[in-house]
């Protein structure tokens, strides 16, 4: 059962007045056995210390010392007393023959008083600053935070609330104040100075090294705030995210989450698809961008005739140039388009101009040309096709006439001279999760 404060103090009290009792019986027994006692004589009195000065032999003493010191170990013995001091006197870990503190060391205030730092370190240059309780609405209603603080050297508090008192800046148990310092500047040309000032610092070696963390239970790990920048990555400016567990994806391991996110919230999935939330509580997913990234082009300045058309089977254009291959790392709605001048040598035929995926027809066009012969038109075909993140898509261009053709009826894609005039493929990935 615990000890009351109380019976601790108490007994710390009786353990400080018998070891004064014993260290002034130490000092009258090094007085005894000083070469001159108080009687001129090297030697106690005949009368053994019954008489005159009324002084009392070694054995005596000895008898009253031992006596002291085994009250003293006794109150130990009947029950352990932990570290203590009074105002002034310095706390002594473990016990005074080995000083190994071989249990914890516990410091905190007498019962209704609470001393604000309960424990304080103060930098060069820093005045014992004045710091009252924290009123708590909640039991105990007066507060000692922090417990712990420290102020580096030429610091001061900061002006907190509002009107501002300067005060430590939070509500942990253990705060940090940085001081003011002047260092050598190398990192700029001709070297020179900076000023540092820096509240917490924390160092973890190696590779699985962490240097500082903060965790919650379902609140905020780590916060930083600043009229400046509140978090900033000075180092290699890298940044790493876990993405969560499949209980928050909607289709793991795609996104979005399922929770109702905080304003201005981002998170990604287990993809590695960025989503950050706007103002009313919903998740956007963050287009992907870059060449071979989102966007895939493909073009030739090649002319290209297709002769005897049957009018029904789509041929490739050009099935090396002319030519996409994409294996998205998102799952997405591509919006693809061709484009081509196309033409006719023979009155009579129009010109089909299509875009297959996987060897299907995703989406084709009619150019004219009936009427007329060697009249190019800018034939312009577009449609969307969803994908999958990590499956591949081969997409090509192909055309063929409107009607079976004769054996040697001939349509063109490319206008002009030459170089003729592009003929292009695109695809362009939109995030669809």
């Amino acid at each position: 059962m615990p000890r009351s404060v109380k019976t601790s103090t108490r007994r710390s009290d009786e353990v400080v007045a018998l070891t004064a009792q014993v260290e002034a019986l130490q000092a009258r027994l090094e007085k005894l056995e000083s070469p001159a006692s108080a009687n001129g004589s090297s030697h106690p009195s005949a009368n053994g210390g019954q008489g005159g000065g009324g002084n009392q032999t070694r054995r005596d003493l000895l008898k009253l010392a031992g006596a002291a010191a085994a009250g003293a170990a006794g109150s130990i013995v009947l029950g352990a007393v932990p570290a203590a001091a009074t105002n002034g006197l310095p706390v002594i870990l473990g016990n005074s023959t080995t000083n190994d503190a071989a249990t914890t060391t516990t410091i905190f205030p007498t019962t209704a008083m609470t001393p604000t730092p309960l424990f304080e370190a103060l930098g060069q240059s820093v005045p014992p600053p004045v710091v009252g309780p924290t009123a708590s609405s909640t039991a105990p209603a007066s507060q000692s935070i922090p417990l712990i603080g420290a102020i580096g050297p030429g610091g001061s508090l900061p002006p907190i609330g509002n009107p501002p008192v300067n005060d430590y800046p939070g509500y942990a148990p253990i705060q940090g104040v940085g001081g003011v310092a002047t260092v050598p500047d190398n990192s700029v040309t001709p070297p020179g100075t900076k000023v540092v000032s820096e509240g917490v610092n924390g160092f973890g070696s190696g590779p699985t090294g962490i240097g500082t963390t903060g965790e919650s239970d379902s609140g905020y790990g780590v916060v930083g705030g600043s009229g400046g920048i509140d978090i900033a990555a000075l180092g290699n400016g890298r940044i790493m995210m876990a993405p969560p567990p499949n209980s928050l994806l909607a289709s793991p391991p795609s996104g979005p989450p399922t929770y109702l996110p905080n304003d201005f919230e981002m998170v990604r999935d287990q993809n590695g698809l960025l989503y950050v939330s706007i103002s009313n509580g919903k998740w956007l997913p963050v287009q992907f961008g870059g060449l071979n990234q989102s966007l895939f082009s493909a073009v030739s300045n090649a002319q290209y005739a297709l002769t005897g058309s049957n009018g029904s089977t789509w041929k490739d254009m050009d099935a090396t140039n002319l030519k996409l291959t994409i294996t998205p790392s998102f799952d997405c709605v591509a919006l693809l388009t061709a484009n081509a001048d196309l033409w006719t040598a023979v009155a009579g035929l129009n010109q089909d101009i299509a875009i297959a995926v996987n060897g299907a027809i995703a989406g084709w066009k009619e150019s004219g040309g009936f009427a007329g012969t060697f009249s190019p038109n800018a034939a312009f075909v577009q449609t969307v096709v969803a994908m999958a993140a990590g499956t591949l898509y081969t997409i090509k261009i192909q055309w063929k006439t409107n009607k079976a053709a004769a054996a040697n009826a001939t349509i063109f894609a490319g206008a002009g001279n030459g170089p003729y005039s592009p003929t292009r493929l695109t695809a362009h990935l939109v995030v669809n999760p």
